[in-house]
């Protein structure tokens, strides 16, 4: 008598006991979602319009003197690499931007650093990794050539930006 399964009216509420939970917790987690839903909506103020060149005048920014750049030479190197395994040979020329201020003082300072900063340009090629060398812009190989330069100048304010102005590369079965 006690094996015998419950059948009738016993049956319905242990079936609607283990379902009752799961109705509670998904219940519980669709009003909090409707809940931060209505919370952020209010919250949101959305992104200012704005009309393009509607009486807009940019204010110079002070010192905008300073702010011409003019180009130094740093001159032609052939570093080679061998990080991927296979040797590859770089023609490179690399500029730098400096301040037109500065202009002077940075050339005297290039030629009187010119061996230096070769050796810079040659270790930065030789250890860069292939996937640096292949990044459209460099910028990898600018980054690393701007700390380099301004480790060799004791001033990190005299390089504003690297510019290769020529990387023609060849490998040893060409």
């Amino acid at each position: 008598m006690g094996d015998e399964p419950a059948t009738g009216a016993n049956a319905a509420p242990a079936g609607k006991s283990k379902l009752m939970p799961i109705i509670i917790v998904a219940a519980l987690m669709i009003g909090e979602g409707v809940g931060i839903y209505f919370v952020a909506k209010a919250l949101h103020t959305g992104p200012d319009i704005a009309a393009a060149g509607e009486g807009v005048e940019e204010p110079e920014p002070e010192g905008a003197v300073g702010m011409e750049l003019s180009e130094v030479a740093l001159g032609e190197a052939r570093p080679s690499n061998k990080m991927s395994g296979k040797f590859i040979t770089f023609q490179v020329k690399v500029s730098i931007l400096v301040d037109t201020e500065r202009l002077e003082a940075t050339t005297a300072l290039v030629e009187t650093k010119q061996a230096r900063l070769k050796d810079r340009i040659n270790f930065v090629f030789r250890s860069a990794e292939l996937n640096h060398l292949n990044e459209p812009g460099l910028e990898t190989i600018r980054r690393r050539l701007k700390f380099e330069f301004d480790r060799v100048f004791g001033d990190d304010t005299i390089v504003k930006e690297v510019l290769i102005t020529e990387m023609l590369q060849s490998s040893s079965g060409v």
